[in-house]
């Protein structure tokens, strides 16, 4: 873990403070690169701690109904890998300094590695690349100074969180429920079991997403968690605006000042 990462000094001030990380998501391009910069922009204003950018893909398997239509109307609006890298360009350049984390799956994120190197990018995530088999990419990262992030999930077997622990820099993502993302009615009963059960196995911080939507399952989550994670809600309500012929940024910042707990 390297001590100059943007997502390591982030989370040191929040410990300092005795804060809990807000972690937005977005897709990028929905509904246009352009929004999904102002859309950025305003996250940060308005408190966010790292940003997680999905990277549109056609087969967004871990994603529920509401990040995959995301997903499809960027791609349809013609979104490759190489313009997100350029969207976080732009935010770069003109002074954006939360920590990005890219959400992505192995076949963009090969298109991705083959563009060089990820400027910018603080961390990744791949859904579906199980750290067994992601030595390369392990390496391709470390190489860079950017942190690597694994999913713990509730189904993950005792003896494989070791191996999610130690393959993790910069937090360690814990999926608060089984199935795909997406805001829920209410997340599980277990979920204090589910954090407290990874605690003894790393101290990297641990962040809570799937399944969160309201300011009291936030906040349920920064009682036993390092962080909460906010993606489908978030993504409902640019959705919607973006439907009715509105600008999404009025309703997305009333959505994050309404369900932020902290």
């Amino acid at each position: 873990m390297s001590p100059t990462s943007r997502i390591v000094e982030r989370f040191d001030r929040l410990g300092d403070r005795g804060r809990k990380a807000f972690v937005p998501y977005l897709t990028a391009g929905d509904p246009d690169l352009e929004t999904t910069l102002a859309l950025a922009r305003m996250l940060e204003r308005e408190g966010a701690d790292i940003l997680e950018l999905g990277v549109p893909f056609t087969d967004p398997i871990a994603d529920g109904p509401v990040n995959q239509r995301a997903a499809q109307r960027a791609l349809d609006r013609g979104v490759t890998p190489g313009d997100v890298l350029q969207a976080i360009a732009e935010l770069r350049r003109t002074g954006f300094e939360l920590p990005i984390v890219l959400f992505t799956y192995s076949n963009p994120l090969l298109r991705l590695q083959a563009r060089g190197p990820l400027e910018g990018v603080d961390g990744i995530l791949v859904t579906d690349l199980p750290p067994e088999e992601a030595d390369d990419h392990l390496s391709r990262c470390r190489a860079a100074g950017i942190d690597t992030i694994f999913l713990a999930a509730p189904t993950t077997p005792e003896n494989r969180i070791p191996r999610l622990a130690e393959s993790s820099t910069g937090f360690l993502y814990v999926v608060s429920s089984k199935g795909v993302t997406g805001a829920r009615t209410a997340l599980p009963q277990d979920l204090e079991a589910q954090v407290s059960r990874l605690r003894p196995h790393t101290s990297l911080p641990l962040c809570v997403g799937f399944g969160i939507g309201s300011r009291d399952s936030a906040a349920r989550v920064c009682s036993v968690a390092d962080g909460y994670v906010v993606g489908s809600a978030l993504g409902a309500v640019i959705e919607v605006a973006v439907g009715e012929g509105n600008d999404p940024l009025p309703a997305a910042q009333q959505f994050v000042r309404s369900i932020d707990p902290r």
